[in-house]
């Protein structure tokens, strides 16, 4: 489900920056998922499902321009990258359930489905986020291929590093600038290590 915004407030900065060849935001930070780790079989779904836990919890990121008009989604769900056997990739979409365990249920079943067929299963929406993992390298910068017409957030993260007892990833977020301002990433990276923080509570 998804609503038109005939009365956007951000409207004068979303037009300033939707001129732009380049109108989004790329930020790279590191995030700490010690806890994840600790704690879930799954963490590219387990990461993905805490991302877009955060995403329907700040309007911002739910905002898309279709038709150039701007409008704002319910609930957002997830589009997953993920590699074949024959190092090609495809993607899968994969609703977000009200709890962690429906949700890694759905996923297992879309993700066999998607690897058993050697075949992407996308809903074409705009009402999700994008999400993949680069698990060979570390990444300390990233600027994926984007077209300024898909207002989809996108978040990319790399290959665990250990310090100590501590795992961290390194976390792309592409976003458009009109939406969102470090304000809101800095908002968003607030509740994401929260909810790592408290991950027993949705397992």
């Amino acid at each position: 489900m998804k609503e038109e915004v005939k009365e956007f407030n951000r409207l004068e900065l979303f037009e300033h920056y939707n001129q732009e060849t380049n109108p989004f935001l790329y930020l790279t930070t590191k995030v700490d998922i010690t806890n994840i780790y600790n704690n879930c079989k799954n963490y590219y779904a387990s990461i993905g499902y805490l991302l877009c836990l955060v995403v329907n919890e700040i309007d911002n990121f739910k905002y898309r321009v279709e038709d150039n008009k701007i409008y704002k989604y319910n609930k957002i769900s997830l589009n997953f990258t993920e590699m074949f056997s024959d190092h090609n990739i495809g993607y899968y979409s994969v609703d977000l359930k009200d709890n962690y365990s429906d949700f890694i249920k759905e996923y297992k079943k879309i993700r066999d489905k998607f690897q058993t067929n050697h075949k992407s299963y996308t809903s074409n929406s705009l009402g999700e986020i994008w999400v993949s993992c680069a698990p060979w390298f570390k990444i300390s910068s990233l600027i994926t291929p984007f077209d300024k017409k898909v207002t989809v957030p996108q978040f990319i993260w790399d290959k665990f590093e250990f310090v100590n007892d501590r795992c961290y990833i390194n976390l792309t977020i592409m976003v458009h600038h009109g939406f969102i301002d470090g304000y809101h990433i800095g908002l968003f990276l607030d509740k994401l290590n929260d909810k790592i923080n408290n991950i027993e509570k949705y397992l």
